[in-house]
């Protein structure tokens, strides 16, 4: 490992750490996630060499990935008879956010139109930046937008879940107890191989999911235990604030406020799908808005987990938003250049 990848690499660790221990002092919900990143992000920001190689963040998407999977039950299967509805009113939220986000950028911050709407699309981040590079949009600007709503969204959801819900005890929760099945953590670099041969969206964590997935109903569920879970979200926290080091800072502050503004018209729109959702399917509001929010499918995987909501439904239904906008958004694409 060169140097000074090593050095940005310690520095997250230890400022991560130390976030996560200081928003653990405090008893804020998701402490390991939330204080890495914010940590992460002021320290980035002033400078400070920060960073993590995606081949490190992906063991710990794969670990990530297990630990949801061990979740699964035959219940779990039983509910998934249920679920077309539920990704059918999530497409529609989908749409919602899409037009309302595009609107935001086009109208208010200036955008040019590819830039617009690339920028809206909630998810397959990599994807949208190349295809709206493609299109003529601005690449930097997209990927920034698309970095500072998930940062935004991450900070901001569990925020409003901590107000308006009150979430089980951690102490209660199985998740962060009992280690069981360790073993099977052998089978991650395996199932990347394969998930990769198979084209799977985020191969790193969703491959390691469906191998989990079958474990537990096959009788071996996995369970990481308490380190390994705050580990896990200790890495990918900070991983997230650490990806705006080396940015201008007057360029973030300037598309922050309109990534900002973005957020809060995406989780309207989230909201109002979510209400859809409760309204017509009876499913917890929690639940609701945690399947229809913008977020990234491991970060959101994570919020459920810390909250005590299935995080198998949860990451079910963002892994169809992920696969429809990859298969859908290139047939648009004539409609969406500049």
């Amino acid at each position: 490992m060169h140097f000074s990848v090593a050095i940005r690499l310690f520095n997250t660790l230890w400022v991560g750490l130390l976030g996560g221990l200081v928003f653990h002092w405090l008893q804020i919900p998701l402490a390991w996630m939330l204080g890495p990143l914010l940590a992460n992000l002021l320290v980035s920001l002033y400078g400070l060499p920060v960073g993590i190689k995606p081949r490190i963040r992906a063991v710990f998407l794969g670990s990530l990935g297990m630990v949801l999977g061990g979740q699964t039950s035959q219940e779990t299967l039983q509910q998934a008879s249920s679920w077309p509805a539920s990704l059918a009113l999530l497409s529609l939220g989908v749409l919602l956010i899409i037009f309302g986000v595009a609107y935001y950028f086009r109208k208010v911050a200036g955008f040019d139109k590819a830039s617009a709407w690339f920028s809206a699309v909630p998810g397959a981040m990599t994807s949208m930046i190349l295809i709206g590079g493609q299109a003529g949009g601005d690449e930097r600007k997209i990927a920034l937008a698309h970095a500072l709503r998930l940062t935004f969204v991450v900070l901001l959801v569990p925020s409003l879940f901590w107000l308006f819900y009150t979430a089980p005890d951690v102490d209660e929760n199985p998740l962060f107890q009992s280690t069981e099945n360790l073993w099977l953590l052998l089978g991650i670099f395996p199932a990347w191989w394969l998930g990769k041969q198979l084209r799977l969206p985020t191969p790193e964590f969703t491959a390691p999911l469906f191998m989990s997935v079958a474990a537990a109903l096959a009788g071996y569920p996995f369970s990481g235990g308490p380190y390994l879970v705050a580990a896990t979200f200790m890495v990918l926290g900070g991983s997230i604030g650490a990806r705006f080091y080396g940015m201008p800072i007057k360029e973030i502050l300037w598309l922050g406020k309109h990534a900002l503004g973005a957020t809060l018209v995406a989780l309207v729109m989230a909201s109002f799908a979510a209400f859809l959702m409760v309204w017509l399917l009876g499913l917890p509001f929690p639940t609701a808005l945690l399947t229809m929010t913008p977020g990234g499918i491991g970060e959101m995987a994570m919020v459920a987990l810390a909250l005590g909501i299935d995080p198998v439904f949860i990451a079910a239904h963002h892994l169809f938003r992920i696969l429809a906008l990859m298969l859908l958004i290139p047939f648009f694409f004539p409609f969406l250049r500049n």
